[in-house]
C-alpha cells in the first residue's frame, strides 16, 4: 500500500530538472560501478533480503533470485550504465528516487552493441545496522526500456 502511494504521488507532482542535495547519488553511481565491475556480491549489498527486481521480463523477488539474476546478467553482457535521478522523496522510513537511465551494452558472445534508454523507479526502506547508524536499502527496483536506433 505504501509503495501504491509513493507511486501515485509521484505520477501526480512535476518532476525537477535536477535533484538538489541527492542522498542517493553514490549509492546509484556504486550500484553502475559494480554492475560494470562484475562485482555481483556488492551489488546485492544495497538490497534487503525481501527486494524486488522489477523489469519487462517480470518480477524477481528474494537474493537468492537476485543473486541468480545479476550473476546471469554479467556472465552475458558488459553494461556501462548512467543514471539521471528526476525526482527523490524521503518520508520516515521510506523513500524513492525516480529517474532515466542510458545504458551501453556488450552481449559477450557475440560481440553485439546495444543502446538502451529507459525509466527507473527505486523504493528504499531505512533500515539500523548492527553498528546502530541508519543505512538505506533497495526494496523495489523498476526498470522500463528500450533499444535506442
Amino acid at each position: 500500500m505504501r509503495f501504491a502511494l509513493l507511486l501515485l504521488f509521484a505520477l501526480q507532482a512535476p518532476a525537477p530538472t535536477a535533484v538538489p542535495n541527492d542522498p542517493f547519488a553514490a549509492l546509484r553511481d556504486q550500484w553502475a560501478k559494480d554492475l560494470h565491475e562484475k562485482h555481483v556480491d556488492d551489488s546485492l549489498a544495497q538490497y534487503a533480503p525481501d527486494a524486488d527486481f522489477i523489469s519487462d521480463t517480470g518480477r524477481t523477488h528474494g537474493m537468492a533470485a537476485l543473486r541468480q539474476l545479476f550473476q546471469t546478467i554479467t556472465a552475458t553482457f558488459d553494461s556501462d550504465l548512467t543514471f539521471t535521478s528526476q525526482r527523490v522523496e524521503i518520508s520516515g522510513d521510506l523513500a524513492y528516487d525516480s529517474g532515466t537511465y542510458k545504458e551501453t551494452l556488450l552481449t559477450r558472445a557475440t560481440g553485439k552493441t546495444q543502446h538502451m534508454a529507459g525509466d527507473y523507479l527505486t523504493v528504499y526502506r531505512r533500515t539500523k545496522a548492527a553498528n546502530g547508524n541508519a543505512v538505506w536499502f533497495i526494496v523495489e527496483q523498476i526498470w522500463t526500456g528500450s533499444e535506442v536506433k
